[in-house]
């Protein structure tokens, strides 16, 4: 089962980036993050969730986790942190 993503779009200091937060399903169990601005992809974070399927975890924990990467992510473009973040 392949939860659905979120989008965000947000502003700062005059750019407009473009959040998107995906899961890859638990055949390939990561949530994505991607950050654009003007079409170009500055930032992306990928976190594997291979330990909670190995638990056999609700699908509820692979949500949560996905909202918070992407939270986390706009949350730092809104305090102009998005330079300070480690791309993976």
């Amino acid at each position: 089962m392949v939860l659905t993503g979120y989008n965000t779009d947000i502003e700062h200091a005059g750019t407009t980036y473009h959040v998107q937060t995906e899961d890859k399903g638990r055949s390939n169990p990561i949530v994505e993050s991607l950050v654009y601005a003007r079409g170009e992809i500055l930032h992306s974070k990928r976190t594997s969730y291979q330990d909670l399927v190995d638990e056999g975890v609700e699908p509820d924990a692979i949500a949560a986790l996905m909202e918070r990467q992407h939270h986390g992510l706009v949350d730092a473009i809104g305090h102009g942190k998005l330079d300070q973040l480690d791309d993976h």
